[in-house]
């Protein structure tokens, strides 16, 4: 008898352990393709990274910005390589030195689009691939091979370790604590899951509660603070967004100390408008109705200006300066600013009269265009600065809107270089400009024979 106890013990005990080890098996299966699955989405936000960045330097030729960006993406923990190759397959850039001018193996989608990253697995690697795209055309790809022995590995061998323990436990205590074991460890990686999930389809607000100290909940933990940081970024977007134009904000978020706003010149074309006579028109309005004046017209005014490409600089009172050409290079900088200001005129004309019946007045506006080289950067102290346009270009226009009548546009001899054939214009002869030794030509759009171009 006593030996049946022991021979059905043992089966007992051989039959739990078997459970144990099927149950950890299954857990571990399942932590390890999680985690294969994190490692690969993180290998694909390294190489579209690269890819985004590598665009113009692979275009440039400039091996030297190639070779810092793939040693910048090799930095990471468990990043075996990293290359960026050309449009015909060959390894531009690597961080093996021995690759760089060897033929590569494209694995991304062959289609012009960002959307072609692919994570491939070989063997113990996951090599993440990602077009490199410009201007719609693919002109190469970006590749990074992870090691999953070095990311994937340790964490699994220390939960084969600890299942182990638990192991010899659950055999004591039986199949009750065997598969609740089981059942804790699969479910922190099955809520980081969903939750990743969820922050894949835009819910920034998402958080999973960490349950354990080990390497699963450092890697929730991990989670919860990107989702901050990216929800924090979010929220620094949607408020500095009214303020600052989409190039200055976008630098501002890759790079908070401002280095790549550094003022530098650019040959831009200025564009200043002015409402007319608006001291008689706000006249006997209250204070709030002149705000809700400004704000209608400087929405159809900036609407227009952004429609055409141009960047607008500041409101001043009554008045708006903008650029074209800068920060973002326009080769036709002149002809978008003189689009865009026979788009405000028609607009104003579109409006109608804004006084009180028996009175002819309307908003009209001045506009003074004027093309030379300023200063485009941010401008101003280390506690306070603007990211705007400085030069004896921005006091021509100037001058020249003062110059305007209401519903007039004048434009310099360097703007009338750079657009006859594209508008109709009118020369108005030498104005003097004030505090300008020389004088300047003039032109006048026709406003009302001309149509603006359509827009780009």
């Amino acid at each position: 008898m006593r030996s049946l106890q022991v021979k059905f013990s043992l089966l007992v005990v051989v039959v739990l352990l078997l459970a144990c080890m099927g149950l950890a098996g299954i857990a571990i299966q399942h932590e390890r393709a999680a985690l294969v699955a994190e490692v690969g989405k993180r290998g694909e936000a390294l190489a579209r990274s690269l890819a985004g960045g590598a665009a113009e330097p692979l275009l440039a030729g400039d091996d030297l910005r190639l070779a810092a960006l793939v040693r910048e993406t090799g930095e990471g923990a468990g990043i075996e390589g990293a290359r960026v190759l050309s449009r015909e397959g060959g390894i531009a850039a690597s961080l093996t030195d021995a690759e760089r001018g060897q033929p590569g193996r494209n694995l991304a989608g062959t289609e012009g689009s960002a959307e072609g990253s692919t994570v491939v697995q070989e063997g113990n690697r996951l090599v993440a691939a990602a077009p490199v795209i410009f201007s719609d055309v693919r002109v190469g790809e970006a590749q990074v091979t992870l090691d999953l022995g070095v990311l994937v590995e340790p964490v699994v061998a220390e939960t084969q370790r600890q299942l182990a323990a638990v192991a010899v436990a659950v055999v004591v205590v039986g199949v009750a604590a065997g598969l609740g074991f089981v059942a804790l460890l699969v479910g922190p990686l099955s809520r980081l899951r969903a939750g990743v999930e969820r922050l894949s389809a835009g819910d920034l607000s998402v958080r999973v509660p960490p349950t354990s100290r080990d390497e699963v909940g450092e890697l929730t933990r991990a989670f919860n603070e990107m989702g901050e940081s990216l929800q924090q970024k979010e929220h620094i977007q949607n408020a500095f967004g009214r303020y600052v134009s989409d190039y200055v904000l976008a630098q501002l978020l890759e790079d908070p100390e401002g280095a790549h706003l550094a003022g530098a010149e650019r040959e831009v074309t200025v564009l200043f408008a002015d409402i007319r006579r608006f001291t008689r028109l706000s006249e006997g309005m209250k204070a709030t109705d002149v705000v809700g004046l400004l704000n209608e017209v400087f929405q159809l005014v900036s609407d227009r200006i952004l429609a055409r490409g141009g960047t607008i600089d500041k409101y001043m009172g009554d008045s708006v300066m903008a650029y074209f050409g800068a920060p973002l290079t326009q080769r036709d900088h002149a002809q978008r600013a003189v689009a865009a200001a026979l788009d405000l005129q028609q607009a104003m004309a579109a409006r109608g009269p804004t006084a009180p019946a028996g009175e002819p007045a309307a908003v009209q506006l001045g506009v003074g265009i004027h093309t030379g080289v300023v200063v485009v950067g941010n401008i101003g102290s280390d506690e306070r600065a603007d990211f705007t346009a400085v030069g004896d270009a921005v006091n021509v226009a100037h001058r020249l809107e003062k110059l305007a009548r209401p519903g007039e546009i004048l434009v310099s001899e360097a703007v009338q270089r750079r657009v006859r054939g594209a508008f109709r214009l009118r020369f108005e002869g030498e104005r003097q400009l004030s505090g300008r030794l020389e004088p300047v030509h003039t032109y006048a759009v026709d406003v009302a024979g001309t149509a603006p171009p359509e827009e780009r």
